[in-house]
């Protein structure tokens, strides 16, 4: 995501547009784990299963494919030995995945269960949560800015002319880190509950019609694949 300097070049609106683009890619992280595959993905990690009289981790011989888009209906359970297959099938139950494809040795296909209606409103109303708390982020690190621009000025390290092109570009940066932080949200809620989105206003209706411009291309599928933190490999 690109935030353009076209107004000035001083050395604060540098630096508010470095902490913009670590608000922005923050956003892209917290917008991750909202709906996040990462529970499914790693459903069989504490899971054991006996062989021979001896327990053994189930993640051993069977592993989830999500696929190449996680937020699919469907998703594949990889059969490593046979003898996996009721055990996978048991805790996938347990999870409520309860529509699996047995007919295979070699994979069990589940198809995910349909969100209810309460939940895709708890999860769109939790992106929203998270897009909002970003914006007014955003708009603190434009405020402290200005406010070292002011104090700049009456302490006379700049001229009124540099703090008025610094002020027009801090407003530059902000309707453009906005805009970016807002169709961020509505990527997510496009990838978390597919259409029937509601919509606050005709301002964020024409801002969902760009979530397919190139400049959101990576965004897009950075939010798609679960992200595994430092510690989600501890026991």
């Amino acid at each position: 995501m690109q935030l353009d300097m076209k107004q000035s070049d001083d050395s604060y609106s540098m630096a508010a547009k470095e902490r913009m683009a670590i608000e922005l890619d923050g956003l892209v992280w917290r917008l991750n784990e909202v709906g996040s595959a990462l529970a499914t993905l790693n459903i069989f990690r504490r899971a054991d299963i006996e062989i021979e009289g001896k327990k053994r981790r189930l993640n051993d011989f069977a592993q989830v494919d999500l696929g190449p888009d996680p937020m699919a209906g469907t998703f594949k359970v990889i059969i490593h030995n046979p003898v996996a297959i009721p055990g996978a099938v048991a805790v996938l139950k347990e999870n409520k995945f309860i529509n699996i494809d047995m007919s295979s040795k070699r994979e069990l296909k589940v198809v995910k269960p349909r969100l209810t209606a309460q939940q895709e409103d708890d999860l769109e109303t939790e992106v929203k949560r998270v897009t909002k708390s970003s914006l007014s982020k955003l708009a603190s690190i434009k405020s402290d800015a200005l406010q070292r621009v002011q104090a700049a000025i009456k302490a006379e390290y700049i001229e009124p002319t540099e703090s008025k092109k610094a002020t027009l570009q801090l407003d530059d940066l902000i309707r453009q880190a906005g805009t970016h932080a807002s169709i961020l949200g509505l990527i997510r809620r496009k990838q978390l509950i597919g259409g029937g989105l509601t919509f606050d206003g005709p301002e964020e209706e024409a801002l969902y019609k760009r979530i397919n411009d190139r400049a959101y291309k990576d965004v897009w599928q950075d939010m798609l694949l679960p992200k595994v933190g430092e510690n989600d490999d501890d026991e």
